[in-house]
C-alpha cells in the first residue's frame, strides 16, 4: 500500500474542503447584478439550493478525510509493530 498516496489524498481533501468552506453565501454580494426579480427569486433558490447541497459535499469530504486518516493511521501502526516484530526477531 503507497501511504504517500493515501497522505496525498488526505491533503487534497483538506483543501477541497476548505474551498467550499470558504464560498461562504455570496448571494448579497452578487444580488445587484441578478436584474430583475423573477431573475432574482430564480438565483435565489439556486443559492438555497447549491447552499444544502455544498453542506452534504462537506459532509461527506470530512466523512472521506477521517476514512483515509484511519487507513494512514491503520498502516504505519501496522507498519511500525511488523518492524518492532522484525527488530526483536534479528535479535535472536
Amino acid at each position: 500500500m503507497n501511504v504517500d498516496l493515501l497522505v496525498e489524498s488526505e491533503t487534497r481533501l483538506r483543501k477541497i474542503k476548505k474551498e467550499f468552506k470558504d464560498l461562504g453565501n455570496r448571494r448579497d454580494g452578487m444580488r445587484e447584478h441578478w436584474g430583475s426579480g423573477s431573475v432574482t427569486d430564480a438565483m435565489d433558490e439556486f443559492v438555497d439550493n447549491w447552499d444544502e447541497h455544498r453542506k452534504s459535499l462537506l459532509e461527506n469530504i470530512d466523512t472521506v478525510g477521517k476514512l483515509v486518516n484511519a487507513t494512514i493511521d491503520g498502516f504505519t501502526g501496522l507498519d511500525a509493530e511488523l518492524a518492532k516484530q522484525l527488530r526483536k526477531r534479528n535479535k535472536k
